[in-house]
C-alpha cells in the first residue's frame, strides 16, 4: 500500500497552490521564476510576488530578487503530495463518478484541499492504486 508524505496542514489552499505550480514547473524541467509561476496560476507578477516572500518565510520556497524560485525539502514534500492527491481525485471522478476529462480538472483543484492524507490513502486502496491519472501523468507518492 502507498503512503503519502504527511505534511502539517497549518498551510492555507492559496499556499498549497503556489507551491503545486512551482513543483509542477520543476517537474516539467522548468525553472520557475515569477513570470511562470504568474502565467500557470493567471496571476499578476506583483501578486505573486508577495505570495512568494510569504512562502519563503513559512520555509517552503528559496527565492532572491530576479532569480528562479525553487522548493525547500518541506516545500517539495507538500507539492509532491498536493499533486499526488489532485491526480487520486481526477481518477475518482473520471473512472467512479463518470466526469468527463476536460471537468475533472477544476473540480480536483477545489477537492485536493479538503481531503486528508488518510482519506486520500483510503481512496489510492479504493481505486487499486493506479499508476496514472485520466491525461496520462503519472501518479506517485
Amino acid at each position: 500500500m502507498r503512503t503519502s508524505p504527511v505534511v502539517k496542514k497549518n498551510i492555507s489552499a492559496t499556499k498549497e497552490d503556489y507551491v503545486r505550480a512551482i513543483y509542477l514547473l520543476q517537474e516539467s524541467g522548468q525553472e520557475p521564476g515569477i513570470l511562470q509561476i504568474a502565467k500557470r496560476l493567471n496571476l499578476s507578477k506583483s501578486t505573486v510576488s508577495e505570495r512568494i516572500k510569504e512562502l519563503t518565510q513559512a520555509g517552503l520556497t528559496l527565492s532572491k530578487p530576479y532569480s528562479t524560485v525553487s522548493l525547500t525539502t518541506k516545500g517539495h514534500a507538500l507539492g509532491k503530495n498536493m499533486t499526488y492527491k489532485h491526480r487520486l481525485i481526477e481518477v475518482f471522478l473520471h473512472q467512479t463518478l463518470k466526469l468527463p476529462k476536460d471537468k475533472i480538472h477544476q473540480e480536483a483543484e477545489r477537492l485536493e484541499h479538503a481531503f486528508s492524507d488518510e482519506a486520500i490513502k483510503h481512496l489510492d486502496s479504493f481505486l487499486k492504486h493506479p499508476t496514472h491519472d485520466p491525461h496520462g501523468s503519472p501518479i506517485t507518492h
